[in-house]
C-alpha cells in the first residue's frame, strides 16, 4: 500500500479508544504525523501484512471504493476493513435494525422487508446481531439481493458465534465490514460506534422492533441527527417491543407497514442516486446476459405498468403531468418511478422530466 495509506492505517489504530482523535479536521485530507503516536509505522505495516495474507480489503477514505455516504459524514472512519466487497450498487442502501430478543413476528416481518427491498435494487445494512439483524441479512439473501454487516469487533472475528456460517453468505453475496483492528474484541462500547456505521451507511434506517431501551434505537437517533430518514414497524400496545418502535413514532419518525412506503417516502432524496446506479446497471448488460432488460420489465405492478404506458415514446414528460395522466399522488407515483428507474425501464431528465429507456 501507499505512504499516504499507511498513514490511514496509523490513524486507525490510533483512534482505538480515542475516537475523537479522527474527528479532527485532518481526517478528510490526511492525516497529519504529529498527532500519531510513536511506533505508528510498524503497527500499520503489520495490520496491511495482515490483511493481505487473510484476503481482508482495507479501504482508505480516499479510495474510490470508499462508502460516499459515510466518506460524507459527520465522523467516518479513517479506514474500513471489507471482507467480500462492497460495490458501487451499495450507494443505494437501506439500514434493517431492531430487538436481538424478537418474536417470531417481528423475525418474519424484517426478513419479508429485506427481500421485498433487496429485489427492488437496494442493499440492505445491518449488525449481524441474533433476532431483527439476522432476519434482515438472510431475508436480503434470500430475496436474491446484496447485504451488508456491520461488526462490533475485528473483521477476523465473528459475534455472535453462532453467526459465522451467514457470515460467510453475506460476504459471498456483499460485505463483511468493520473500523476495528484486528483482534478487537466485541466489547459492549464498541457497538454504539458500530451503530453508527449502519446508520450512516444508508440513506434510511427502519426499525422494525424495540423495547424501550434498545441500541437500535440509537442507531435511529444516529440516522436522523445525521439528517438520514428514520421509519419504524408499529407494534401492539403493551408489547415489550414495541415501545421503542411505537416511541419512534411519536416523535416523528415514518410508519413503516411494508417496503411500499419505505420507497415511497424516500424517492425524492434518491432520484439522483438512483438513476446513476440504473445507468450503471443497464451498461453492465452483455451479450451473454442480453436477456435482462426482458427479465426487468417482468412482474410490474398496475402502478408502473401505467406509468409506461403513459410515457410518450419519442419525447419525456414532466413528473406533474404524468401524474395527472395516471391519477396517481406525487409520492405514489416517484415510488413507482424510481423502481423502473432501478429496473431500466425509465430514465429521469434534468427538471423532473422521465423518459423510457432505450
Amino acid at each position: 500500500m501507499s505512504d499516504s495509506a499507511l498513514r490511514w492505517v496509523g490513524l486507525a489504530l490510533a483512534s482505538l479508544g480515542h475516537p475523537g482523535l479522527r474527528r479532527r479536521p485532518f481526517v478528510t485530507s490526511e492525516p497529519d504525523l504529529e498527532l500519531l503516536p510513536r511506533g505508528w509505522e510498524a503497527g500499520a505495516r503489520s495490520e496491511i501484512d495482515r490483511a493481505r495474507r487473510i484476503g481482508i480489503t482495507l479501504l482508505t477514505m480516499q479510495d474510490d471504493g470508499y462508502p460516499p455516504l459515510l466518506r460524507a459524514s459527520s465522523d467516518p472512519p479513517p479506514v474500513l476493513y471489507v471482507r467480500g466487497r462492497l460495490e458501487a450498487d451499495d450507494r443505494l442502501a437501506i439500514a434493517i435494525v431492531g430487538a436481538r430478543r424478537a418474536t417470531a413476528h417481528g423475525e418474519r416481518t424484517a426478513s419479508r422487508l429485506a427481500g421485498d427491498l433487496a429485489r427492488r435494487g437496494f442493499t440492505i445494512v445491518s449488525g449481524l446481531a441474533r433476532g431483527i439483524d439476522a432476519a434482515a441479512h438472510r431475508g436480503a439473501l434470500e430475496g436474491g439481493g446484496r447485504t451488508i454487516a456491520v461488526l462490533g469487533c475485528g473483521i477476523d472475528r465473528v459475534y455472535p458465534r453462532e453467526h459465522a456460517r451467514l457470515a460467510e453468505e453475506v460476504a459471498a453475496r456483499g460485505a463483511v465490514i468493520s473500523e476495528l483492528p484486528f483482534g478487537t474484541a466485541p466489547l459492549k462500547r464498541n457497538f454504539p460506534e458500530r451503530n453508527r456505521l449502519i446508520a450512516w451507511l444508508s440513506w434510511a434506517t427502519v426499525v422494525v422492533e424495540a423495547a424501550r431501551d434498545s441500541g437500535s434505537l440509537i442507531t435511529g437517533r444516529l440516522a436522523a441527527d445525521e439528517g438520514r430518514m428514520v421509519l419504524a414497524v408499529p407494534g401492539p400496545v403493551g408489547e415489550p417491543n414495541a415501545e421503542g418502535t411505537n416511541g419512534l413514532l411519536r416523535q416523528g419518525a415514518a410508519c413503516c407497514r411494508g417496503a411500499d412506503d419505505v420507497t415511497e417516502d424516500l424517492a425524492p432524496q434518491i432520484v439522483e442516486t438512483a438513476a446513476a446506479v440504473s445507468a450503471s446497471r443497464v451498461s453492465r448488460v452483455t451479450p451473454t446476459n442480453g436477456d435482462a432488460p426482458g427479465r426487468m420489465a417482468r412482474d410490474l405492478t398496475a402502478d408502473q405498468q401505467r406509468i409506461l404506458a403513459a410515457l410518450p415514446p419519442t419525447r419525456g414528460i414532466g413528473a406533474e403531468e404524468l401524474g395527472t395522466a395516471c391519477e396517481m399522488p406525487p409520492g405514489r407515483l416517484l415510488a413507482a418511478l424510481l423502481e423502473l428507474e432501478l429496473r431500466g425501464l425509465v430514465r429521469p431528465l434534468p427538471g423532473r422530466i422521465f423518459i423510457r429507456s432505450g
